[in-house]
């Protein structure tokens, strides 16, 4: 049981966006939630169209993709690594979606996305490589 607050609860926040990420990217997902949490969710393609994917290989504008990730409400911030934010560092860039436990980063050749893992937001060590990542919006 988690008390209500009338402030934002980030762990309810962040498990309230990795369910609806889940949702609309899963097709074996049953959620059993309070009435309350489903308000304010909004159309599940208009999310599911917000969606960044990202493949190892795939040609992207690096300048293009960064401001994708500010249209789905990510902030740019090169100093403190937090959830809902993305730092860059030459040709690579770190995303710390707002539903997940730990970090994505991109690593660009180029124009090419050269690999792609999913690291210790605190400590930047790869957990896994990737080959496809999924960035969902930030709220």
């Amino acid at each position: 049981y988690i008390e209500k607050d009338a402030s934002i609860n980030e762990e309810i926040d962040r498990l309230r966006l990795a369910s609806t990420s889940s949702l609309v990217s899963r097709q074996d997902v049953i959620i059993v939630a309070s009435v309350s949490c489903i308000y304010g969710l909004g159309n599940p393609e208009d999310y599911k169209s917000m969606m960044v994917a990202v493949a190892k290989g795939q040609t992207i504008d690096r300048d293009e993709m960064l401001m994708r990730l500010i249209d789905i409400q990510y902030e740019r911030n090169d100093v403190a690594f937090e959830r809902s934010r993305f730092r860059v560092r030459g040709d690579c860039v770190e995303v710390w979606p707002s539903y997940e436990e730990y970090g994505f980063r991109i690593e660009l050749w180029g124009d090419e996305v050269e690999s792609l893992a999913i690291i210790n937001p605190t400590s930047g060590e790869v957990i896994s490589q990737q080959d496809h990542l999924f960035i969902y919006p930030a709220k």
